[in-house]
């Protein structure tokens, strides 16, 4: 009998909540269930005052790997790719909008909307050999969802390199982290430092400086913010429902390596 795993894990000690994605043999790939756990147990943990630092990391070699193209079997039916999104931009802004601090344990490479999640957190330790790589385009897919964490904290030029080659930025390049460990023991030190310095302040202040932080980047305009969430839902549906994802997708799914030469090629004979 094959028992599963649970896809997430939850811990909490020393007023210490850890958020490992427990999927290693996938790479901590995101599926539509662990998207609903992670919208059930995120609620919790934000409402317990217990809990005073949330800390997400990953089992196994990778951090996360992003969303799980396989879960998809290639499928672009447009109501569930709709609630997919849905689903997916409520996990990544309970991650960034959570109250308390969030700290990033990078335990391995992030990949797609693993490098989104780290954008979502305040703090972010890394292993020295970790690398982070935006690799949607190389699929024929777009980073949306997590384009609008990354763009106004990475600036427009950076982020088009990184979106618009999906090469590997190793941690070492990597500006947006706030540590880097060469080995995973030095890795939950650092991890450690953080927390200690973090109980220090006051619960009510640290909220309320993520609220203000939050405020002054977006102009404390609500409507702004609803427009850009509508670009990035048209962006996304439109991408989704594009010959050139089913494409990416299905050469994926077959572990073959696109060409897009030969796409347009087919492409102009029709």
């Amino acid at each position: 009998m094959t028992i599963k795993e649970e896809e997430v894990l939850v811990s909490i000690i020393d007023h210490v909540a850890t958020v490992t994605l427990n999927r290693p043999r996938k790479g901590n790939a995101l599926t539509a269930s662990m998207n609903e756990k992670l919208l059930t147990i995120l609620p919790q943990l934000a409402e317990d005052p217990q809990v005073r630092v949330l800390v997400l990391t990953g089992a196994g070699k990778y951090f996360c790997s992003g969303m799980d193209l396989s879960a998809s079997g290639g499928g672009m039916d447009p109501e569930a790719i709709r609630s997919g999104f849905q689903k997916g931009l409520q996990v990544f802004d309970a991650f960034h909008r959570f109250p308390k601090p969030v700290i990033a344990r990078v335990n391995g490479p992030a990949l797609g909307g693993g490098v989104g999640l780290v954008f979502t957190t305040d703090i972010r330790v890394a292993v020295s050999d970790s690398y982070f790589a935006l690799t949607e385009v190389k699929r024929g897919i777009i980073p949306a969802i997590i384009s609008q964490y990354i763009v106004p904290e990475l600036g427009i030029q950076k982020t088009r390199e990184y979106m618009l080659t999906g090469r590997r930025v190793p941690a070492t390049e990597a500006t947006f982290l706030s540590k880097r460990c060469n080995t995973v023991s030095e890795l939950d030190e650092g991890v450690r430092d953080y927390v200690t310095m973090l109980m220090e302040s006051a619960p009510g202040a640290m909220a309320n400086i993520k609220t203000l932080i939050d405020g002054i980047a977006t102009g404390a305009d609500g409507d702004r913010d609803a427009r850009v969430k509508n670009h990035v839902q048209n962006a996304y549906l439109e991408m989704m429902q594009s010959e050139e994802a089913a494409y990416g997708i299905m050469s994926f799914l077959s572990k073959k390596k696109p060409d897009w030469t030969a796409f347009l090629a087919d492409k102009a004979k029709l």
